[in-house]
């Protein structure tokens, strides 16, 4: 009963100071770090994978996200970004904080025209725009600070204890791991995948946005949707999935089209980035 106690009360300080702590801006990581680490890892990046030499799908994915983030409000559209499509058969892209786009070959086999590849572009520019990597990157230093006060409190109760025997440091050890263990088991699946999945909808949302503002067809985004829902060769589980489920993600996009046509609509010189 002792233990089901400590373990109980560790646990529950853990989640407190994650939960007290999700609305206030933590001083552990700032902006720029994470600029800096983006940085490092695009360059590693650019290194460790290959450059695609198609031109056409070069020039496609530039063309596209040129004109979005022309839609982008400063500091982002004044950014000096960097756009790179890299060979690689992954149906994927990425965008990182300091301005970087990357563009996997792969993505073609899926997306079929501009409108559908500025669907995937915008969406990860808006990560961008949101900060989305820099809220992901203190919740995570959140969720460490938070395991590390879980284990000062067994080990505060320990010392208060007198071992006896081999018994009691096992004891403790299992104490200490089951507090590690849970706390991992309940930040990942109570805290953070929801937090990440309530990103990806919004960097829909945004992403829808700012390709209709550039005046590419967002109803592209259901058809790219739909299409990726076929191709899937595995059932998404949304519950411990980092992105909402492709159905979530359809609902969700459909319910701002009327806004996102709007724009679209209001655009008198529709792009041609097709090549």
């Amino acid at each position: 009963m002792h233990k089901a106690k400590v373990v109980t009360r560790s646990l529950f300080i853990v989640l407190a100071f994650l939960c007290a702590s999700h609305g206030h801006a933590a001083l552990l990581v700032s902006e720029r770090e994470i600029e800096i680490e983006s940085e490092k890892a695009w360059e590693q990046m650019k290194t460790s994978l290959p450059i695609s030499r198609d031109l056409s799908k070069r020039t496609q994915v530039n063309c596209i996200a040129k004109k979005i983030i022309r839609q982008l409000d400063e500091p982002f559209v004044d950014q000096d970004w960097e756009i790179e499509v890299f060979e690689n058969p992954g149906v994927n892209a990425f965008a990182m904080p300091g301005g970087k786009l990357g563009v996997y070959t792969g993505l073609f086999t899926v997306a079929s025209n501009q409108d559908e590849l500025a669907t995937v572009i915008g969406h990860e520019i808006a990560h961008v725009t949101e900060k989305h990597s820099y809220e992901r990157a203190k919740r995570e230093m959140r969720t460490r600070v938070g395991t590390t006060i879980g284990m000062s409190v067994i080990a505060g109760n320990m010392s208060n204890r007198r071992i006896r025997s081999q018994a009691d440091i096992y004891e403790m050890n299992n104490q200490i791991n089951a507090v590690n263990t849970m706390s991992q088991i309940l930040s990942t699946y109570g805290l953070n995948l929801p937090f990440n999945r309530k990103q990806e909808s919004d960097a829909d949302k945004t992403g829808l946005r700012l390709m209709a503002k550039a005046g590419f067809n967002p109803f592209a985004s259901l058809s790219l949707w739909k299409k990726m829902q076929e191709d899937s060769n595995r059932p998404n589980l949304e519950f411990v999935s980092s992105h909402p489920s492709s159905d979530n993600r359809i609902k969700g996009l459909s319910s701002q089209l009327s806004e996102s046509l709007e724009l679209y609509n209001a655009v008198e010189r529709k792009p041609r980035c097709t090549f």
